[in-house]
């Protein structure tokens, strides 16, 4: 199996870590939706405190 990187996690949220984990009330359209959020979450969190520094893309 896989390990999932830690980028790809739902880190700053414990409630939603669980719920992407174990929450199978959940369909899996709604799974991928809230699993896509707290991803986008556990990065922009860390740029926001200034933990990390986003990369510039020049084209």
């Amino acid at each position: 199996m896989l390990k999932t990187d830690n980028c790809a996690t739902a880190t700053f949220c414990p409630v939603c870590h669980y719920e992407t984990d174990n929450g199978s009330h959940l369909e899996k359209v709604e799974r991928r939706r809230l699993m896509s959020k707290v991803i986008v979450f556990t990065v922009i969190e860390p740029a926001r405190c200034g933990l990390i520094t986003p990369a510039m893309i020049k084209e």
